[in-house]
């Protein structure tokens, strides 16, 4: 997984062998049919395993084992064209990224390790077109409701935020702070679904935490990261529910006078 995170692990054309190339890369010592999607019958302890068919998890059902194929070629087709990419902005990036990714979700084309093998290729394919996307951010109770919003109404943005908030160092910048809100009130971060909000989004929470650049609310749907120069400037200091519009990008945190350094130093956070 570091080799292909750094930039050496198998080449391809970010297609279906390339994402089979990259399962077996990973997995190659844990699984003796790393790189085999499910609809294969290879062998295992000498014994040839029978195709899966039918699966599914948590209540979500997957593309029929028969139909992997074509399941894998509908995926990829964003991307079919590589010049499509080329030269994108990082929203452009982040609507492509997210419907491959969703996409790969519903297929679901291997027996295990299905999310680092995708995970993998699409970090691969950001590199190969100037985007850096960083999975440290998207915790997995995250990635599984994107993936089953994405499942249920293939028109959610659910996964394009996904990789919004990835490609973003100031996005990011905001999750890892509400990661530490989080772990200040002794829960781990990881278990909970931690999103920046949108521009023109309302949202309604408790203050979690804040500092002078970024504030985190609890919601009725996770944890939202927020640009503080959205909320009023004098916060409740109890659990008291507060309702405003985001306003912000969160491109001011990237600002001349914003950017932490010798001269700006970090903040102490603070909780109500």
């Amino acid at each position: 997984m570091a080799e292909i995170a750094e930039g050496d692990g198998p080449k391809g054309t970010f297609d279906a062998q390339h994402l089979k190339a990259i399962h077996g890369h990973i997995f190659q010592d844990i699984y003796e049919w790393a790189g085999h999607t499910r609809d294969e019958s290879p062998v295992v302890d000498g014994q040839r395993v029978e195709p899966i068919g039918n699966l599914s998890k948590g209540g979500t059902s997957f593309l029929h084992g028969s139909r992997i194929e074509m399941g894998l070629d509908e995926a990829f087709r964003p991307i079919r064209n590589p010049e499509i990419l080329r030269g994108s902005s990082g929203e452009q990036f982040a609507e492509i990224a997210g419907k491959v990714l969703a996409e790969l979700n519903y297929v679901h084309p291997f027996r295990e390790g299905n999310g680092r093998a995708q995970e993998a290729m699409l970090a691969s394919i950001g590199r190969e077109y100037g985007h850096e996307v960083d999975f440290t951010v998207i915790t997995k109770p995250r990635m599984i409701d994107a993936s089953i919003a994405t499942t249920n109404e293939p028109s959610s943005p659910a996964m394009k935020h996904i990789f919004e908030d990835a490609i973003d160092p100031n996005r990011q910048e905001a999750i890892r702070a509400a990661f530490v809100d989080l772990e200040m009130r002794g829960e781990n971060a990881f278990e909970h679904n931690v999103r920046t909000a949108r521009p023109g989004e309302q949202i309604s929470g408790q203050v979690l935490g804040h500092d002078i650049r970024v504030a985190s609310l609890v919601t009725d749907h996770g944890i939202v990261a927020v640009d503080r120069a959205d909320l009023p400037e004098r916060l409740p200091d109890d659990d008291t529910v507060i309702t405003f519009t985001a306003r912000s990008d969160f491109s001011r945190l990237s600002r001349p006078d914003q950017v932490r350094n010798a001269d700006n130093p970090p903040v102490e956070r603070m909780s109500p």
